[in-house]
């Protein structure tokens, strides 16, 4: 089939890291339903590696909202020089946002189908499913498929296939500390709320590093350079940090080199999932694991939501293997 005679699939995505991660079960339900199409991913500037790297995801393009695309106007000139303009066959829009929405409407797309319960759904979508068989945000974004085949999609495990081949920070990465037993720990997320305390993560470090293990601490963005300058203060030094020091594909290839990750209910989680590594995900707010926490029917994981000591979170990441 000719590339021009594809059927091109739309997803757009406007939000966080893990969000864009947890849409690859549509990317695959897709492909198993119509697997000569094309998928294109619309995501946030700053999440671009976050899409660019699911398995099944053909191209992706990236709207700058803090910049070029802001505003109307900005929208207007991401809607004028979008290469797939009128010839998109099916637009899905996670979480139903009204820009994603009109996005969508003005790139000419035949279908459109949201999540959103407002009135721009109303007046611009297509909306013949509904989720309240799901729980888990993953089951509910592959459910999107049912819009279109009128069928339950399949449950499946996201996957991510990070292109680490020849990059030069890996490459040292990994030769640094090759025939070592790697931990990484992810302690911040976008939500004070479900950060792991500061005394607890420096236990941790110490219980695996007295363990024989390397603890690789992994996040992103100032609160957690705040985060892993208190536990320095706090005497707690053994630990290699990695925080601002990867992109979203390098840190996807750190994880593959590790044995397994301690993390709370943040984006990192999911990445650990996608690419095949353990986790041991820590939910502070237990209300959040319905929706976002890891499977272990689909991933090698334990989820912690009582008692959350460093000895029980490490005896957890231990019972994995």
């Amino acid at each position: 089939m000719l590339e021009s005679e594809k059927k091109i699939f739309l997803i757009i995505n406007l939000s966080f890291f893990g969000d864009i991660l947890l849409t690859n079960a549509l990317c695959q339900n897709i492909k198993k339903n119509y697997p000569d199409s094309k998928i294109v991913f619309c995501v946030n500037k700053p999440f671009y590696d976050a899409a660019k790297y699911q398995l099944y995801v053909d191209d992706v393009i990236c709207m700058d909202k803090r910049g070029n695309h802001s505003g109307f106007l900005g929208l207007l000139r991401f809607i004028h020089n979008c290469p797939y303009r009128n010839k998109i066959d099916t637009a899905f829009v996670i979480y139903g946002n009204d820009r994603g929405i009109i996005l969508s409407y003005f790139l000419g797309a035949k279908n459109i189908f949201s999540g959103s319960k407002n009135i721009t759904k109303y007046l611009l979508t297509k909306n013949f499913f509904d989720f309240d068989d799901y729980q888990s945000m993953q089951d509910i974004n592959g459910n999107f498929i049912k819009a279109l085949t009128g069928k339950k999609s399949d449950v499946v495990p996201i996957k991510y296939i990070p292109n680490v081949e020849n990059d030069a920070f890996i490459e040292k990465f990994s030769n640094e500390y090759k025939g070592k037993e790697l931990v990484a720990l992810c302690t911040t997320s976008k939500n004070k709320e479900k950060d792991m305390p500061v005394q607890t993560a420096t236990e941790i470090v110490e219980k695996l590093t007295n363990a024989g293990k390397v603890v690789i601490y992994v996040g992103a963005g100032e609160e957690a350079k705040i985060y892993t300058d208190s536990m320095k203060q706090s005497g707690c030094t053994n630990f290699v940090d990695l925080t601002d020091k990867t992109t979203i594909n390098q840190l996807a290839g750190v994880l593959q080199i590790c044995k397994g990750l301690i993390s709370v209910d943040t984006g990192t989680m999911h990445l650990a999932c996608a690419v095949g590594t353990p986790v041991a995900a820590v939910f502070y707010k237990t209300d959040m694991i319905a929706r976002w926490a890891p499977r272990d029917f689909l991933y090698k994981s334990v989820v912690i939501d009582r008692d959350y000591s460093a000895q029980y979170i490490c005896d957890k990441f231990n019972s994995m293997f």
